[in-house]
């Protein structure tokens, strides 16, 4: 017999025999590479700055980019769709000789995902392996083997992994050499190292819009319900809250009625007790099946969790406000609140250091707590949440109020700043949970907490809001029968109005607070009254009247030594005064008002001082002085939070260069003071600004920007009512336009 050699060299690739001796061979049939299976395009909004991103990685001429990018959101905003039309693009492109390796891992299927060993067999055999090895190791090296003998051939392949809900599969299937390219879609923020990360948001209208009319274009060619019905289209897409599972939801129902308008589908959506349950085609089709599978998945503890936030009636939730509901201390509840983002349960606000629910899921999760929640349960988290808003705006009040002293103001805050910018961050959920006090019958917390918030409304300027908190909380001191609290809330209205320039119903305000102190004997809610009647007063021109009510004011301040209210009626007559050009005399009450403001302590004040004497320096020639007056009281204002008097001391300086003639120095303080005043709404302020730097414009003979500031100016008078000011700029734009 001759002898038998049994040696194999070089690269084989196929069914290999060794044997001493054969009389049979079968060889298997080869397995076939399976590197083309991407599924087809799903319906798609364009969201190009995404899929910009999501190509510079995928470029093989793109340096400096990182090989794997993941794409996250919450259920249904679109993360598949848009892997896939990534990775279409891509191979259309060439970028991917070798293929694309696609796979979805059904992570949040409730019967189960795919396991990491079966998810790697699967890729093997795309690959060509029909017999995957038995331990996970040996086949995350086999995989990685493969695919870096196609690197080494120049064969660049895509691996996209699609629903990923754990960062081991991640991690199990990404590529080891850096040539290829890996997408994973998850609802979870995994921590994949180096990856490039893409979230996800809401559609906006026009997207939505335009996405709705694609596909209902796509599926009946000629459908133009979108185009004959505008308004209504961006109702629906207003409905579905610019989510694209939603969007595909109404798409299929309208598809499936040619015949009906899309009003109709809004009416029904719209007027659905469940909108959820609405938004729903089939059972694969449904907004709250993909709800579903995510809540299912959450431990215990963010399940919770997740049920009590949907009781935060405003659009965003501090760690305080997530800690009262959850009745955990501050530190657990910021990471319980994290757990919740990085499910996309949840996700970050436009304020710092908030969350904010998606409307759908907010929907959703209120609906799950009063499934799963008993009632008491319920009711207590709500406690919590009023009385952490009681104690916190009650605690930041003490640092606002100048009247009450150092060693009273609360440690929850570090000073004055720290409060105001908690109350500015709260602001939009201060309605909605002063409201919710109040149809829960909590007089007594409503009235507390409304007394509090009076002092960062003042300072902040935002009379619509706090109109209607004063409201609120009037009509629980009604119910207390507590005059003190009916004359602060009573004032505050007066005040609220004043600011929008309603005087006649900011006097009646008033005049019922005075009424009420005098029954309940309160000399300093009398004070506080007469102040305030006297300001209205001479806004009527009555300024005898006016004099009169603060002097009044003044005798009963004076008896009490209030230094907060003697500087309040010292600035008053000061500013009385000025109006009827007794110069000397209001120079005079005003720097009486300054050592009144210095002794109380309070910035606010002397700020408010500040300007105010700064324009009689003005007046008199002084301009220096004048100057340097109005930066110490911008300085001042700005240190305490008054926006509003900050934007007038700049206003005001702007006035004394333009005296001076020095006219580029007048404009960059008049576009600071614009800016500011835009910031805080402050409209009257604003067209007073426009119209001096108008004036500046055209004696600079720049016509087009000083009609554009007068024209602006018009408009913010017209809507302020302030029919004087409007009158003088109309003269203006008539000289302009001659």
């Amino acid at each position: 017999m001759d002898e038998t050699r049994n040696v194999i060299s070089g690269h084989v690739e196929g069914n290999v025999v060794q044997a001493g001796h054969i009389d049979v061979v079968n060889f298997a049939t080869p397995v076939p590479v399976a590197l083309a299976g991407l599924p087809a395009e799903a319906d798609f909004a364009d969201r190009l700055d995404e899929q910009a991103g999501l190509a510079a990685v995928l470029d093989p001429a793109a340096a400096g980019q990182p090989s794997v990018a993941t794409i996250t959101g919450l259920p249904g905003i679109g993360k598949s769709a848009l892997a896939l039309r990534a990775a279409h693009g891509a191979v259309d492109a060439g970028w991917f000789p070798g293929g694309v390796l696609f796979i979805d891992l059904h992570g949040y299927d409730p019967a189960g995902g795919v396991s990491v060993k079966a998810a790697l067999a699967a890729m093997l055999r795309a690959l060509g392996i029909e017999r995957a090895p038995a331990t996970q190791g040996e086949r995350e090296n086999l995989y990685r083997s493969r695919l870096a003998e196609m690197a080494g051939r120049g064969r660049r392949v895509l691996v996209l992994a699609d629903n990923v809900s754990d960062v081991a599969h991640a991690n199990a299937l990404r590529p080891g050499s850096p040539l290829h390219r890996m997408l994973i879609t998850s609802r979870d923020d995994l921590a994949v190292a180096g990856a490039r990360h893409v979230d996800l948001r809401l559609l906006r209208d026009e997207d939505a819009v335009g996405m709705l009319a694609q596909a209902l274009e796509a599926a009946t060619p000629g459908d133009t319900r979108v185009a004959d019905e505008p308004g209504e289209a961006v109702r629906l897409a207003q409905l579905c809250t610019g989510l694209p599972l939603a969007l595909r939801v109404v798409t299929h129902l309208l598809t499936g009625r040619r015949g009906h308008p899309i009003g109709r589908l809004v009416r029904t959506v719209g007027a659905a007790a469940d909108r959820i349950d609405a938004l729903s085609y089939d059972e694969s089709v449904a907004v709250r099946l993909a709800f579903d599978t995510s809540y299912r998945r959450l431990p215990p503890p963010l399940r919770r969790l997740f049920r009590l936030l949907s009781q935060h009636p405003g659009p965003h939730l501090g760690v305080g406000t997530v800690a009262a509901l959850a009745d955990v201390p501050d530190n657990d509840a910021s990471r319980l609140a994290e757990g919740l983002r990085r499910a996309s349960l949840i996700e970050p606000s436009v304020v710092p250091d908030c969350y904010r629910f998606h409307d759908l899921l907010r929907l959703y999760a209120g609906k799950r707590c009063e499934a799963d929640e008993q009632p008491a349960d319920r009711a207590a988290a709500v406690n919590r949440l009023l009385a952490y808003y009681r104690t916190t705006a009650q605690a930041a009040h003490t640092h606002i109020d100048s009247r009450i002293p150092a060693e009273r103001r609360s440690w929850l805050f570090a000073g004055r700043g720290d409060a105001v910018a908690w109350l500015e961050a709260e602001r939009p959920n201060l309605i909605p949970v002063v409201s919710l006090s109040a149809r829960c019958g909590f007089d007594a917390l409503t009235n507390e907490v409304a007394l509090a918030l009076h002092p960062f409304f003042e300072l902040r300027n935002h009379p619509d809001e706090w109109i209607t908190i004063a409201k609120l909380g009037l009509a629980a001191a009604l119910r207390l029968a507590d005059p003190d609290a009916e004359a602060q809330h009573l004032t505050a209205l007066g005040i609220a109005h004043q600011e929008l320039q309603w005087y006649a119903e900011g006097r009646e305000f008033h005049e019922r607070a005075l009424a009420v102190s005098r029954r309940a004997d309160d000399p300093v809610g009398q004070s506080r009254a007469l102040i305030n009647l006297g300001a209205v007063s001479h806004q009527f021109g009555e300024f005898e009247d006016a004099e009169s009510l603060t002097e009044q004011a003044l005798a009963i301040a004076s008896e009490r030594v209030d230094h907060y209210q003697m500087t309040r009626i010292l600035n008053n007559l000061g500013y009385l005064a000025a109006l009827q050009h007794h110069c000397d005399i209001a120079e005079s009450r005003y720097r009486d008002a300054l050592v009144s403001a210095r002794e109380l302590g309070d910035p606010q004040a002397e700020g408010g001082v500040l300007t105010n004497l700064g324009e009689v320096l003005q007046q008199t020639g002084r301009h220096a002085d004048a100057i340097e007056c109005l930066r110490q009281a911008h300085d001042l204002s700005a240190q305490s939070g008054d926006r509003l008097r900050a934007g007038r001391a700049l206003h005001n300086i702007a006035l004394v260069y333009q005296d001076l003639g020095q006219w580029e120095d007048a404009s960059a303080c008049h576009r600071r003071a614009l800016a500011l005043r835009r910031e805080i709404a402050d409209r009257n302020g604003e067209g007073k600004t426009l119209t001096q730097l108008g004036r500046i414009h055209a004696r600079q003979g720049r016509r087009a920007e000083a009609l554009a500031c007068q024209r602006q100016a018009l408009a913010a008078f017209v809507q302020t009512g302030a029919t004087a000011d409007a009158d003088e700029v109309r003269g203006l734009i008539a000289e302009l336009t001659a």
